[in-house]
């Protein structure tokens, strides 16, 4: 059996009439850029999320720099985030000229923990990103509290949470403004890069909306401010509108597919993540920890079971944060998570006889009966990775 990370043959096929349809609408009529799709999906996001805007852009990297210069964040400035997060979210920071300070996660959930970020504050500190890491909403009860009371932005990292909600609300809807990613591996995944900057405020909407097209107003080529070019084709937005009502329904399997593992693993040594039952969890990934994650990854891939590892390196300990000063052991819950975190396939379209499959392989990897036995597939399968 072959079961990769995530299947988007299978979720193309659902779709492709569709998607093809408008595609040849599109390149029919020649509106190529910034039409009538990226409006309409502009529209039923915001609508779903529950904000007065959303705003298309390139890519999700770009909605965090658009959102940060929205915000005026600037050099001399510092903004709080987690080190175990993808690179883009400490690297949106640094590019506006800004500082990253870092702070810890909590164990449960490797979400930025609340009661880290008030020993990160300082008088120059201007916003808090935070991640809604594997598609798990952050405390944001928590984290809105701190940033009102020392005036402080809160900016949604929610590259991964498309669709989560507490208690009514829904990702991107609890802070000053959002950034969402379209990445085709993302919940809501387009052909082709993508993203959005999610708000409820007018002045940050109509701000973005500039900064997105080189800072231009209403007039053509008269410029009110320095933006930059972050514009979604035509193309990727109608597939994402084609995409989008299947949302809910892709999210619930995910959840569904959660269940299962976490059910079938309960009794391994390993630690699961959280499955809460109240929508506050969209599982973009399933991620699990063990001390054993590299053996167990290879023994998998020898099976015909990919997996994934998010993230290998905390962006503390990454060349290019080194000016930062932060040191191993900074922060030991985000280097813990490097080294056994380990995602298993989670993906809608995912078949029963393949998660049974995945669970038969795992507990076979965990309850090898010998020592020897349990040897062997370890020095098997760092061979295989080793020669791969």
């Amino acid at each position: 059996m072959n079961i990769p990370m995530i299947n988007l043959k299978e979720q193309f096929r659902l779709v492709k009439k569709d998607i093809l349809k408008n595609i040849y609408e599109i390149l029919s009529e020649q509106k190529l850029i910034l039409g009538k799709y990226c409006s309409l999906l502009e529209k039923t996001i915001a609508d779903y999320v529950g904000v007065r805007h959303a705003i298309t852009c390139a890519n999700g990297t770009d909605a965090l720099i658009l959102s940060l210069m929205a915000l005026g964040i600037k050099e001399g400035d510092e903004v709080i985030t987690t080190p175990y997060t993808f690179f883009a979210t400490a690297s949106s920071i640094a590019l506006v000229g800004a500082r990253p300070v870092f702070v810890d996660v909590k164990k449960d959930d490797l979400n930025i923990d609340p009661k880290l970020i008030i020993n990160g504050i300082t008088s120059r500190t201007k916003a808090i990103i935070v991640v809604h890491l594997f598609g798990k909403l952050c405390d944001m009860d928590e984290i809105v509290k701190i940033g009102k009371k020392n005036g402080i932005y809160i900016i949604e990292d929610m590259a991964q949470s498309l669709g989560a909600q507490y208690a009514g609300k829904k990702a991107g809807s609890f802070g000053d403004i959002a950034a969402l990613s379209f990445y085709p591996t993302k919940n809501l995944g387009g052909i082709g890069e993508g993203g959005m900057v999610i708000t409820d405020r007018d002045d940050l909407g109509e701000k973005v909306k500039k900064l997105r097209v080189h800072g231009m107003g209403m007039n053509t080529y008269h410029h009110e401010m320095i933006g930059i070019n972050s514009r979604l084709d035509e193309i990727k937005a109608a597939a994402l509108f084609v995409k989008f009502p299947y949302l809910e329904e892709w999210n619930r399997k995910r959840q569904a597919n959660a269940r299962f593992y976490s059910e079938k693993l309960k009794d391994l040594p390993i630690t699961l993540p959280p499955v809460p039952d109240d929508g506050t969890h969209i599982f973009h990934h399933y991620v699990i920890k063990t001390q054993q994650r590299d053996d167990l990854q290879a023994f998998l891939k020898e099976n015909g079971i990919q997996t994934g590892i998010y993230y290998p390196v905390p962006l503390h300990l990454q060349e290019c944060f080194k000016y930062l000063g932060y040191s191993e052991g900074s922060f030991p819950i985000s280097e813990d998570a490097a080294k056994t975190s380990l995602a298993l396939p989670i993906y809608p379209e995912l078949k029963k006889k393949e998660k049974e499959y995945i669970i038969k392989k795992i507990r076979e990897f965990f309850t090898s009966q010998t020592k020897a036995t349990r040897q062997e597939f370890i020095d098997k399968s760092r061979s295989i990775l080793h020669n791969s």
